[in-house]
């Protein structure tokens, strides 16, 4: 007898509602919203240099708001998706509010950089900067999915992603943040293969804690 199927649009409109009802998730958000007023209360200097920056933090947020979306999402809730419909159907449900979130919040973050940076830019510069934010966003919620599918408890996800984002940030070679700040937080002109790695690295890493976390899910 084959498995019952819920609708994955179903599942997925009920996470988006949880998320949307989630204080978690609000205070994320604001947070987010804060760094961004934060950043621009100066001068930012050039526009893709700052949306740079302004993408590498968000990493850190996003992992915020999605293991805060995940963590109000009830456990039994879960593992009846997962029985019915599959690990890799309930990870999709699972990543629709978290990217919905991320294109508000990268959407944010450009219209902040439009809105507040004096300085002159390209459409082109801004189109970078908020594929930049999505490369990196992405990153923080595939480690929140992995981190939630690993059992690991609230307080240390924060921790881990807190060191995380740290080192990304300081090491120019560590995907996400820092190839993107190594690349184009200077205002230089980056080379072919950095601006490859800068943009492909956030591609594999992600690629990367999706499959731990279908991993995971799959052992439970």
């Amino acid at each position: 007898m084959s498995r019952p199927a819920i609708p994955l649009g179903r599942a997925a409109r009920l996470g988006v509602a949880t998320a949307a009802s989630s204080r978690s998730v609000l205070a994320a958000s604001s947070a987010w919203l804060v760094v961004l007023a934060a950043v621009y209360a100066a001068d930012a200097g050039p526009p893709l240099p700052a949306l740079a920056a302004t993408a590498a933090l968000l990493l850190p947020a996003s992992a915020w708001a999605t293991a805060a979306h995940l963590a109000a999402t009830s456990a039994d809730l879960r593992q009846v998706l997962v029985a019915a419909d599959g690990p890799v159907r309930t990870l999709v449900a699972d990543a629709v509010p978290a990217l919905l979130w991320l294109v508000a919040a990268t959407a944010a973050g450009v219209v902040a950089n439009v809105v507040a940076d004096p300085h002159p830019a390209p459409v082109s510069a801004r189109l970078l900067g908020a594929v930049l934010h999505l490369l990196c966003g992405c990153v923080g919620g595939a480690l929140a999915l992995a981190l939630h599918a690993g059992h690991v408890t609230r307080g240390v996800q924060a921790l881990v992603v807190v060191a995380a984002s740290l080192a990304s940030a300081r090491l120019p070679w560590l995907p996400p943040a820092g190839p993107v700040l190594s690349t184009w937080g200077t205002g230089e002109p980056p080379g072919a293969l950095l601006a490859g790695w800068a943009t492909g690295g956030p591609v594999l890493v992600t690629a990367g804690l999706l499959v731990v976390t279908l991993r995971c899910r799959r052992r439970r």
